[in-house]
């Protein structure tokens, strides 16, 4: 046993001085690290595992056709549901950005995620050979400034928390800094759904509860979840019970570009508010158009739930709430 310990100690000292030396470098540089063959060799068999263990499928060669998704148009991709953990990025949006598909360009696309992902072994370099960043403001600053098509999850671990297989909710962030670093820089909005992602664990109220409380206490993600059979499982413990629902369904669909005008260097809240309620109108039509013959009919039919803590989408008129981007805080 003090064998074992002390080579375990060692192992973690080693990855610490890879990390500091390494690691926290690359999570901020706006280049590729590492070879692209060893990214698209690892991202693809995780990718072809999720493929024959769910059903998953998208629409990028239709986006592609369209113009969405095009080698020369910057965008600012951003997708919706979190989900229990976000196992349509993980397992397949991972080996398109490996691969720079959809009509990517190797070092023009990124994607930016919590920082903390960034500083676990083993998950820290694969996201980094799959083009992930951290996703603090200056990173995400640099690689839009660079001209790079970056994906990011606006929902963060508040909507990660709260997930619910019989709901479909969105979260947005208080200041909206997507949105702001998106008029800064001109770049257009393109939202994504994952449909089926909220779908793939069962969840129960007393275990988004806990996940809450240690969301609010020390700022973690889930830390339990609902795995094979409903037995309670954690991420601290990675082990086969953690895997999704066999054959559960999992549907990525693109939507429209959202324009957000010229470069803006200091946009007014009302002008952040302005382009934030037309992204969510072109959310609401992605999810609109697809909802009823991708999502289980009840949660279909209760529509997308759109919540900010600076306010709340009213469904009847699709409008969100308050004027001059003083909104009142929506009940989470």
């Amino acid at each position: 046993m003090p064998k074992l310990r002390s080579i375990g100690l060692t192992g973690v000292g080693a990855w610490g001085v890879w990390y500091f030396l390494v690691l926290r470098h690359a999570a901020r540089q706006t280049t590729p690290w590492g070879p692209e063959w060893l990214a698209v060799k690892l991202s693809g068999i995780l990718y072809n595992f999720g493929c024959w263990y769910l059903r998953f499928s998208h629409n990028s060669e239709e986006a592609m056709k369209a113009g969405i998704l095009d080698a020369g148009k910057q965008r600012m991709l951003v997708w919706h549901p979190h989900g229990a953990f976000t196992i349509a990025a993980l397992y397949f949006i991972s080996h398109f950005w490996a691969s720079n598909y959809p009509g990517g360009v190797r070092g023009k696309r990124f994607v930016c995620v919590a920082p903390l992902l960034l500083r676990i072994p083993l998950v820290a370099e694969f996201l980094l050979l799959c083009h992930a960043r951290s996703a603090d403001t200056n990173t995400f600053n640099s690689l839009l400034a660079k001209g790079a098509t970056v994906a990011i999850q606006p929902g963060g671990l508040l909507e990660q928390v709260q997930t619910d297989e019989t709901k479909e909710k969105v979260f947005f962030p208080p200041r909206l800094g997507f949105i702001r670093l998106a008029i800064k820089h001109g770049v257009p909005l393109l939202p994504a759904y994952a449909f089926g992602e909220n779908q793939l664990y069962r969840t129960a109220n007393w275990v988004r509860k806990l996940n809450h409380f240690f969301y609010r206490t020390f700022k973690t993600g889930n830390l339990l979840v609902l795995g094979q059979g409903s037995i309670p499982n954690s991420p601290i413990f990675p082990n086969p019970l953690m895997l999704p629902i066999f054959r559960r369904g999992l549907h990525f669909r693109w939507g429209e570009p959202v324009d957000v005008g010229p470069p803006d260097a200091n946009p007014s809240d009302s002008k952040v508010q302005e382009v934030f309620e037309r992204y969510v109108q072109a959310l609401q039509k992605v999810f609109n158009s697809e909802k009823d013959r991708l999502l289980p009919k009840n949660v279909a039919a209760q529509g997308l739930e759109v919540m900010w803590s600076g306010g709340e989408k009213d469904p009847s008129t699709g409008a969100i709430a308050g004027t001059d981007g003083h909104l009142p805080s929506a009940k989470l």
